[in-house]
C-alpha cells in the first residue's frame, strides 16, 4: 500500500515539519524549501554572515535549483535578523525568475516572521505534536535536538569492535582474500547478512560487523556493499553502515563512513552524509568519499543519478587478473604443432 504524502499547510506548519524533514533542528542555518519536494532537493546550509559567504553559498545553491523551474520557501534560522535578510536576499537574486523564492522567512524558535511581507506567527505546540506523531508513525524516529547532538550520533560508540575480535576478522579476510572462491564466499555472505539486518533493522553482532568491516578494507568488496543499496532501502543500510561506523577501530572508519554517506545521501538525509564523510580523517583521500562529497557540494539530486543497484548484474564483479609476463604469459597460447615443412625463413 503506497503512504499517503505529508500535507504541509501554510508557514506554521512547514516551520513545524522542516526538523522531521531534516532529522534535526536547524540552527543558524538556511534552508530551502521546494514548494513541489519531487521536483528539487531540500537543502540546508551554514548561515553566511559576510558579503564574501553570501555570494558564495548563492553560488553553491544555484546549480541545484536554477534548472528545476520551481518555486522555493527560504527560511533563515537565527535570532539576527539582519543576517537572514542579507542572505535571502542574496539567494533570491541568484536563483533570479527561473527559480521564483515565494516567500523568505526568519526562524527563531517557535516564532516566524516573514522578510518580504508583514506575516508572522508562532508555532503552535498541537501543530508540533501532530509533526511529532506523523514523524514517529512515518519513520520512527524524532529529530535531534541541535547539529552537535546528531554530529555527537557519529562519535565514535563505547561498544567499539573488541581488539581481539577485529584481528581475527582481518585474519580471516585476508585469507579469503587470496582466491576467487573466497572472494565469492564472503559476496554471498555479506549478502546474507545485509539482507537480514536492513530488513529487522536489528544491530550486528561484534563478529558480524569485524567481518563486514574488515571485508570492505577491499575494493571489490566494498563495492558490492555499494551495489546492495538501493533506493527503497537506503536508509536502512545508511543506518546500518552508521553502526558500524561508530563501532569501528580507528583507521578503517573510511569505507563504512563512506556506505554510510551514500545511504545517506540517496535516502535524502545530505546533512548525516556530510557529518559521517567527516568521520573520514581529513588527511585520508578516498575516491568514494571524494565522489559523493563533490556530489553534496555541487548540490545534485540523487533522485536524478543511477545508483550501482540499478546496474547490471556483475558489473563491478572481480575477473580473474591477467597475466603479467613470462613463462606464465607464454602458457596462455595453446603450443603450435611442430612443423613437418621447411622453417620460415627468406623468400625463396
Amino acid at each position: 500500500m503506497t503512504e499517503s504524502p505529508l500535507i504541509v499547510r501554510g508557514l506554521e506548519d512547514l516551520v513545524a515539519y522542516i526538523p522531521h524533514r531534516l532529522g534535526v533542528e536547524p540552527v543558524n542555518s538556511v534552508v530551502v524549501f521546494p514548494t513541489d519536494p519531487g521536483s528539487a532537493p531540500i537543502s540546508r546550509v551554514d548561515l553566511p554572515r559576510t558579503p564574501d559567504e553570501v555570494e558564495m553559498v548563492a553560488k553553491g545553491i544555484v546549480p541545484a535549483y536554477a534548472d528545476r523551474g520551481t518555486e522555493v520557501v527560504l527560511l533563515a534560522y537565527t535570532d539576527r535578523r539582519d543576517l537572514a535578510e542579507a542572505a535571502c536576499e542574496g539567494i533570491s537574486a541568484a536563483l533570479g525568475p527561473a527559480c521564483p523564492v515565494v516567500a523568505a522567512v526568519t526562524v527563531n524558535g517557535d516564532r516566524w516572521v516573514r522578510l518580504d511581507r508583514p506575516e508572522h506567527g508562532v508555532v503552535s505546540q498541537a501543530v508540533r505534536d501532530r509533526f511529532a506523531a506523523e514523524g514517529l508513525y512515518r519513520s520512527g524516529k524524532v529529530p535531534y535536538s541541535s547539529p552537535s547532538q546528531h554530529k555527537a550520533s557519529f562519535a565514535p560508540s563505547p561498544h567499539a569492535i573488541p581488539v581481539e575480535v577485529m584481528a581475527s576478522a582481518r585474519a580471516a579476510a585476508a585469507t579469503a582474500l587470496r582466491s576467487l572462491d573466497g572472494i565469492e564466499g564472503e559476496r554471498a555472505w555479506m549478502r546474507v547478512v545485509l539482507n537480514r539486518h536492513v530488513i529487522s533493522g536489528g544491530a550486528l553482532s561484534d563478529p558480524d560487523a569485524a567481518r563486514l568491516l574488515s571485508n570492505v578494507q577491499d575494493i571489490e568488496l566494498r563495492d558490492h556493499a555499494w551495489t546492495a543499496i538501493s533506493r527503497q532501502d537506503a536508509d536502512r543500510h545508511a543506518h546500518l553502515w552508521k553502526d558500524v561506523l561508530t563501532r569501528s577501530p580507528a583507521g578503517l572508519q573510511a569505507a563504512a563512513a563512506a556506505l554510510a554517506a551514500y545511504g545517506f545521501w540517496i535516502g535524502g538525509d545530505g546533512i548525516s552524509a556530510r557529518v559521517a564523510l567527516e568521520r573520514i580523517p581529513p588527511e585520508q583521500s578516498y575516491s568514494m568519499a571524494n565522489l559523493i562529497g563533490t556530489a553534496l557540494a555541487a548540490g545534485i539530486d540523487p533522485k536524478t543519478m543511477p545508483v550501482p543497484n540499478e546496474l547490471p548484474e556483475g558489473f563491478f564483479s572481480r575477473q580473474p587478473p591477467p597475466p603479467t609476463g613470462g613463462a606464465h604469459a607464454e602458457r596462455r597460447v595453446p603450443p603450435s604443432p611442430p612443423q613437418s615443412g621447411p622453417t620460415p625463413g627468406a623468400t625463396r
